[in-house]
């Protein structure tokens, strides 16, 4: 699953929405023949508005689902970078 992190700062890195992520993962109990939790991925994507305003946000693709969902639970409204950020599913189809 996508998760996105929306209006994160000009400083976060991809390392940063890693170990973010991670602070959750780091704890993940799992049975032994479960998949493992992990992130399969961080990228930042740039967005303009009409106005030429640039704002970034975080795409971290983890898996499996149960461990992305653990991740919205837990890090909603969290701080990253000291921003307090939103983390929610990603809809792809919702963007253009």
């Amino acid at each position: 699953m996508k998760l996105l992190v929306p209006r994160i700062t000009e400083r976060t890195t991809k390392k940063d929405l890693r170990e973010f992520a991670n602070r959750v993962l780091e704890a993940w109990f799992r049975l032994p023949f479960s998949e493992p939790a992990r992130i399969v991925s961080c990228r930042i994507l740039l967005a303009s508005d009409s106005m030429g305003v640039e704002q970034r946000h975080g795409l971290i693709d983890v898996t499996p689902d149960d461990a992305a969902n653990k991740i919205i639970r837990k890090l909603n409204g969290a701080f990253l970078r000291g921003k307090r950020v939103g983390v929610k599913r990603y809809d792809g189809a919702a963007t253009r």
